[in-house]
């Protein structure tokens, strides 16, 4: 591991030491977060897995029953009572959070349902058929709103990983050895220190012996 290209000083030592041990508080908190994203993602992904299995199968029977009403209204009449319909909808739009994540929050909502029984000389069919696809229209608004947060979840933790990597496998353990090698310079460098004053303290006292011996 390469270390940071610093040099040996007891100032730069405590730096180091400050950072370190915010890299190691910042990895801590990313694991944290790494696993919360993990876990809303499992949650989410079964989410998707029944929302798709109800689209799907709100899909096959409004289009079953759009078949049976074209079969018994006739493609063009059916055509006509479509574009004489009005029917007020609106797109609920919002936000939540999720590990500091903002993932959407929208869906349809519907006005007043409004029979159309009877409209140039149509059946029951026509509102049976109006019905599922407004249903219809729920369920695709609901797997879109899944599915953009699954995506922007994984894009999230795909980001989080990466950094919890850099940390784990680089910052911190450069950082580590960083430290031990200053800490290793400093105590070599104090310990010759000691060495040396200690041989200095030996000649001073045979200078001052020699000294005394004269007089």
């Amino acid at each position: 591991m390469a270390r940071l290209n610093t040099a040996p000083t007891k100032s730069n030592l405590q730096s180091l030491k400050r950072d370190l041990a915010l890299a190691t508080e910042g990895f801590s908190l990313l694991d944290q977060k790494r696993e919360i994203l993990v876990l809303e993602l499992m949650r989410l992904l079964e989410q998707v897995r029944e929302a798709r299995r109800q689209l799907e199968a709100r899909r096959q029977a409004a289009y079953a029953t759009l078949k049976k009403a074209a079969t018994a209204n006739g493609y063009h009449q059916l055509r006509a009572t479509a574009a004489g319909i009005r029917y007020e909808h609106r797109v609920r739009e919002g936000q939540r959070i999720v590990a500091g994540v903002r993932v959407p929050d929208f869906g349809v909502e519907h006005g007043e349902f409004r029979s159309q029984f009877g409209f140039a000389g149509t059946d029951s069919l026509v509102d049976r058929t109006m019905a599922e696809f407004l249903e219809l229209l729920k369920a695709v608004s609901r797997m879109a709103q899944l599915e953009t947060a699954v995506w922007q979840l994984a894009r999230e933790l795909k980001k989080t990983q990466r950094r919890v990597n850099a940390l784990e496998q680089l910052f911190i353990p450069a950082y580590q050895d960083t430290r031990k090698w200053i800490q290793e310079t400093l105590e070599g460098k104090e310990l010759e220190s000691f060495f040396v004053l200690k041989l200095l303290k030996k000649k001073l006292a045979a200078v001052a012996e020699g000294a005394a011996g004269d007089l």
